[in-house]
């Protein structure tokens, strides 16, 4: 594991433990989630079709617990 991948486990773990993040996936799909996400992101803005503040819309979601709204970015609501 690459140290920016400890990173975020690190960060999901404690996540999961205040009941922040989903606990239904295996550790390694939201490990994967943000590095995927940005790498097609980046992309997707370079050719015009994506702005910088979706990424954190599609994160958030992707974290948030099922049946538990969806944080908007930088509110933690």
């Amino acid at each position: 594991m690459v140290a920016h991948d400890l990173r975020v486990e690190t960060l999901i773990v404690r996540g999961r433990a205040e009941g922040a993040f989903r606990t239904d996936l295996p550790i390694a799909w939201p490990v994967d989630v943000p590095h995927s996400v940005m790498h097609s992101a980046a992309d997707e803005i370079r050719a015009g079709r994506l702005t910088a503040d979706r990424i954190t819309a599609t994160v958030l979601a992707a974290f948030t617990s099922p049946g538990k709204p969806v944080p908007g970015p930088g509110t933690g609501t």
